[in-house]
């Protein structure tokens, strides 16, 4: 599939989803409604700036090093990493954390009502499941959980 026909597509569901979101006359709905149409905006600007229908991979990414060697996250840890106050914004997603703070989808630490500091797998994977929007980050560790941190002390 081409990018034009790809950016059809999602033109077709946003479409499908104003008339959803006319209809729905629940709090609840409406708001899942507009969660998945911001998420389907960001698709159409992953979209347009694909290069000659290529996915691409960063010049961050091939700078980063593997999350194995990299630096180990709590939840608490990961927390301190908003992108406030001088701190760089990193967000974890299956375990691996990744640094956000130049990536222009998350001006001011934040991405559709998302904010960084946070372990987003669960909402990753309900917008961007099977994108390559992961690789085009630079990896800066993993998470760990505190209980077994704990254990090993």
């Amino acid at each position: 599939m081409n990018r034009r026909d790809e950016a059809n597509k999602v033109i077709c569901e946003l479409n499908a989803c104003l008339n959803l979101l006319n209809s729905a006359n629940d709090a609840d709905p409406k708001s899942n409604i507009l969660n998945y149409m911001r998420c389907k905006i960001y698709d159409l600007y992953l979209i347009n700036n694909l290069e000659t229908g290529q996915e691409f991979i960063s010049q961050a990414n091939k700078k980063s090093f593997p999350a194995q060697s990299g630096q180990t996250f709590t939840k608490q840890e990961l927390a301190k990493y908003n992108g406030k106050n001088g701190m760089p914004a990193y967000v974890a997603v299956d375990g691996i954390v990744y640094d956000v703070s130049n990536s222009a989808a998350w001006g001011a630490a934040t991405h559709f009502g998302l904010s960084a500091g946070n372990d987003l797998t669960t909402q990753f994977a309900s917008c961007h499941a099977g994108q390559p929007i992961l690789q085009k980050l630079p990896q800066i560790g993993k998470m760990i959980n505190e209980q077994s941190e704990s254990s090993q002390r």
